[in-house]
């Protein structure tokens, strides 16, 4: 068996009531907190936020709202909760959403101890120190895995860039996870953070940094989102089917923090980081099917065990070969097929967004490793008019 190192300090905390906690949890760590809230939250459930302060009031934790938080996340807006921490003094963040909201708790963490700006603590630049300040996550979506990973994303608005932070101060001291939160999620937002989960895990599996930990975790996790996500598609208050997402969600964190992604991240988030209308997850569905024609032959094995998974038949070559139709049938199923025309974008303008794609490391991960012009192909492929290369 290969070796490897396995790390998760996060305290998990799942449940359906579970938000009620927060204050009780949130104590262990920090007193005075920045709470970052996704201001559609407010909109959407504002009887279960008001949960959250009440129950941070009883607990007596001190807190500052702070919901300048957009769907994809951006250096601006985050020096902005940093200046907001510093000045309020406060010794934790609290991040209370999808990934957007905790990604953006988590690089505040950084930036209101750290001199600089978040930009300054990308993965490929300075480590964020132990001066971190402590995070907690409640997740509201079942897609980015944050609340388990050690991963940052967001945009530097000057020149499209969307990048990370990736470091182990930015795990999570506890992660609440309350299924309750997620019922009343658009169905569009459902299947993209939905089939997030399914990325990072499927990923995870495949990369060639792989370990046999992650691997069963993976295909945990696998299993539920093809049996799940449907279901919920279907009946979005499901409760079941609600938190078998969110538990899925849950160890596609893990996986994140342990392996990591390939080929689709560093395809489908510059695209998001010059696109911002494309949600990750409609980034990730947009090249799907195009990666899986261009790396199965790289891990035919277990191309063909999660095409199974979901529907795929015969040896295992022919259910690996079949995998990218396999997932793109998949998509169609919970709404999410989708195209570069759809989103606007135009075979003329992708040469900045190959750019930040060949830039993005988790490409040298996959067991294909694409050249220039593989990346270019897989992007071409992915319009509903296959354009030339």
């Amino acid at each position: 068996m290969k070796s490897f190192t396995f790390y998760q300090p996060t305290r998990l905390h799942f449940g359906t009531g579970s938000r009620n906690a927060t204050g009780e949890i949130v104590k262990e760590f920090m007193d005075r907190i920045l709470f970052v809230v996704d201001p559609g939250l407010k909109a959407a459930i504002p009887e279960m936020v008001q949960d959250v302060r009440e129950s941070l009031t009883r607990a007596g934790i001190g807190f500052v709202e702070f919901d300048t938080v957009k769907p994809n996340p951006t250096l601006d807006d985050i020096q902005a909760g940093a200046k907001a921490a510093r000045e309020a003094g406060v010794n934790g963040c609290l991040g209370m959403g999808g990934g957007s909201a905790i990604d953006t708790a988590k690089a505040i963490a950084v930036a209101a101890t750290h001199p600089g700006t978040a930009w300054d603590y990308l993965y490929y630049k300075q480590k964020p120190t132990s001066a971190t300040l402590p995070i907690v996550a409640i997740s509201t979506t079942s897609g980015t895995g944050t609340q388990t990973s050690k991963v940052s994303v967001f945009t530097n608005s000057a020149d499209n860039d969307k990048s990370a932070m990736w470091n182990d101060n930015l795990l999570c001291r506890a992660a609440i996870v309350d299924p309750e939160l997620m019922v009343s999620l658009p169905p569009k937002v459902t299947a993209a953070t939905g089939f997030d989960v399914f990325t990072h895990t499927f990923e995870s599996y495949i990369n060639v940094n792989a370990q046999p930990y992650v691997d069963l975790i993976a295909l945990d996790a696998i299993q539920r989102v093809a049996t799940y996500l449907p279901r919920v598609m279907g009946n979005p208050r499901d409760i079941e089917a609600r938190a078998e997402l969110a538990w899925a969600d849950t160890l596609a964190g893990v996986c994140l923090a342990n392996v990591g992604t390939t080929l689709p991240h560093a395809a489908g988030q510059p695209i998001s980081g010059h696109y911002p209308h494309v949600s990750h997850g409609e980034s990730l569905a947009l090249v799907y099917p195009a990666f899986a024609d261009f790396t199965w032959t790289g891990a035919v094995e277990k191309f063909a065990i999660v095409s199974r998974i979901f529907g795929g038949t015969g040896s295992d070559e022919e259910a690996a070969k079949s995998f990218g139709a396999v997932i793109a049938a998949f998509l169609e199923r919970v709404g999410l097929r989708c195209f570069m025309e759809d989103f606007g974008i135009r075979a003329a303008d992708l040469d900045p967004v190959l750019e930040h794609a060949m830039a993005f490391p988790d490409h040298t991960a996959n067991p294909v490793k694409p050249t220039e012009q593989d990346m270019r192909n897989i992007y071409l492929k992915s319009f509903r008019q296959v354009q030339a290369a």
